[in-house]
């Protein structure tokens, strides 16, 4: 078996706001290694693991420390800029992916560090006409090699807005009372958390959902501000349909899925312009 991990860390037990990020930097990575720990001897243990790939994807991907469990069967994959950014790595020879320290799209009621693919630029991310986030947009990207979604985790917040659209083990780390603020859960209750989770996946407890767009599929980003906008819509198959709104359509969602990175990167570098 092969296990795909995208890990970010806004949905990590024990943090929240991206100012502990900065100034205990060191003590929010240990948080984040120690729950991979509890997925990964948990699989170790169930599982013929034939490799668990984590792919350190919160801000520029250079969070966990190399060889940091001590197995073979791990890979890592870290650095930015890199062409499929959360999801790098993914193949279609991995048996499910699972999705670390989540976190509610921008805009979310108590969402904590709610956003979709920047913070500082886009404000709403549609597909198709419904609204989306980061666990929709990599579920999307899994799903064109045929890859379920097997595990998710996070706080309550994104628990509760993937209802409808994942059936899948999630593992709550924390209850959301705003974008800065959560009432935390002990270290015991999330490890017990993560282990029942990822025995019910071992177990077949939960269908394993692949999740497809079919057809042509229509993006819509809206951006911060005018400005953003005027940067991005120079992008060649972008076309603006309003002061902070732009569209591209598209039969191939690798496109569609990279153009959200496109815009998430030339539009974070006029984020402060002025």
């Amino acid at each position: 078996m092969k296990i795909f991990i995208s890990t970010d860390m806004e949905g990590i037990e024990g943090i929240s706001s991206w100012n502990e990020m900065t100034t205990k930097e060191a003590w929010c990575v240990s948080l984040l290694k120690q729950e991979l720990t509890y997925v990964i001897d948990t699989l170790l243990k169930g599982a013929d693991i034939e490799e668990i790939c984590i792919c350190d994807s919160h801000s520029r991907g250079e969070n966990l420390v190399f060889g940091s469990f001590g197995d073979p069967r791990v890979t890592h994959v870290k650095g930015y800029p890199r062409h499929s950014y959360m999801m790098e790595g993914l193949d279609e020879t991995f048996d499910a992916v699972f999705l670390i320290g989540y976190h509610a799209s921008i805009g979310t009621l108590n969402g904590g560090m709610d956003h979709s693919y920047s913070s500082s630029c886009i404000y709403r991310v549609r597909l198709n006409g419904q609204e989306v986030g980061e666990v929709e947009i990599n579920a999307y990207f899994a799903g064109m090699f045929g890859v379920p979604i097997a595990l998710v985790s996070g706080d309550d917040v994104l628990e509760s807005q993937l209802k409808g659209f994942l059936d899948v083990p999630y593992v709550r780390t924390k209850e959301g009372l705003g974008r800065y603020t959560a009432k935390m859960y002990s270290p015991e209750k999330v490890k017990q958390n993560f282990e029942t989770q990822v025995q019910a996946f071992l177990d077949g407890k939960h269908a394993r959902q692949i999740k497809k767009l079919e057809g042509a599929v229509t993006l819509e980003v809206d951006l911060a501000t005018t400005v953003i906008t005027d940067a991005v819509a120079i992008v060649p198959g972008i076309k603006r349909t309003g002061g902070r709104t732009v569209q591209y359509v598209s039969d191939n969602y690798d496109d569609v899925f990279h153009m959200i990175l496109t815009i998430a990167i030339l539009g974070g570098k006029f984020a402060q312009y002025t």
